[in-house]
């Protein structure tokens, strides 16, 4: 038992350093080697033509 209390504190503390790298390894910015993966963006889309107005605005029946 006592040992594991004297050995577990310091091997969490190192996960969870370890973590924090990997962590901001992830989240860095990019390091420049070889081949990485780019952003493609999406190709700019023009706007939708607009409909056509009706040229005689809709007649209601009388009832």
């Amino acid at each position: 038992m006592a040992l594991v209390a004297v050995l577990l504190p310091p091997v969490l503390l190192g996960a969870l350093l370890a973590l924090g790298w990997y962590e901001e390894l992830m989240l860095g910015p990019p390091r420049r080697r070889g081949r990485h993966l780019r952003l493609v963006l999406d190709p700019v889309e023009e706007p939708a033509p607009a409909a056509p107005a009706e040229a005689a605005p809709a007649r209601r029946h009388a009832a």
